[in-house]
């Protein structure tokens, strides 16, 4: 890949999801981006980018999801989620006292972990949230991905990935009827891009 390739495939990500690609990340794009022009029945990068160049809106959008990372699990990152629960979720409770609403967005969602995670931090409350009416809505670049979200069905390795001990034992018996992999449901949930 030329300098100028690379320089207009990083413009073009930043423009298009954020990524902000650093200098040294060209071995990153080929890793990902060269089984896709191949795919896309291209020799190689070159190609690719000028079929985007031309025009092709489908291959710009594969080239941005190839570039994504997706990773996720249930209550990544401990300490955000405490602070939900410990701080943010009761001064929304306060706050929207009077309206008894709640919308909840949860951007670069991947396949879902992360907004079931609040999910069920509000389910937490309990009956606080009685009458109240709830949204989550879990967006991400990825279509793919959304999907998964969307049908909420997580592996037996994706549930013990970061879902704590005591949450994954009051559902063990609903894990073990499904088999291999466990639906989870949130009323309030739903997946746009």
């Amino acid at each position: 890949m030329t300098p100028l390739d690379y320089e207009f495939l990083r413009k073009l990500l930043k423009e298009r999801s954020g990524l902000d690609l650093s200098s040294d990340k060209q071995y990153l794009v080929e890793s990902r981006l060269i089984p896709l022009a191949r795919t896309a029945g291209l020799p190689g990068i070159a190609e690719l980018i000028q079929k985007i160049k031309g025009g092709s809106d489908a291959l710009t959008s594969q080239v941005v999801e190839a570039m994504t990372t997706n990773e996720t699990f249930f209550f990544r990152d401990k300490l955000p989620f405490d602070h939900l629960r410990e701080a943010i979720i009761p001064e929304m409770l306060r706050a929207r006292a009077n309206r008894r609403a709640l919308r909840i967005w949860c951007a670069a969602s991947s396949t879902g972990q992360e907004p079931y995670s609040i999910a069920m931090c509000l389910k937490e409350v309990g009956a606080a949230l009685a009458g109240w009416r709830i949204e989550i809505l879990a967006t991400d670049l990825s279509q793919g991905v959304l999907e998964k979200a969307r049908a909420g069905i997580f592996s037996q390795f994706e549930v013990q990935r970061g879902l704590p001990i005591q949450m994954r034992s009051s559902i063990s018996s609903r894990l073990e009827s499904c088999g291999s992999s466990m639906p989870i449901s949130a009323p309030w949930f739903s997946t746009g891009n």
